[in-house]
């Protein structure tokens, strides 16, 4: 998107309420959980330059 308009998109996420290791391992175990940091990461090593990346909003 950003690449075709020249506008860095917004991505929306939601934190998990409870225990952050619990979620760790429902997410490490059963693939579900939290998104949020997941992405993050993923969005980080697939564009270095932070100018470049989408903005990411949690709440």
């Amino acid at each position: 998107i950003r690449d075709e308009t020249g506008q860095r998109p917004h991505i929306y996420f939601e934190w998990t309420e409870g225990n952050p290791m619990a979620n760790f391992f429902r997410f490490f175990l059963f693939g579900q959980g939290e998104v949020a940091p997941v992405t993050r990461e993923v969005i980080r090593e697939a564009e270095p330059d932070r100018s470049r990346r989408p903005h990411v909003h949690a709440g």
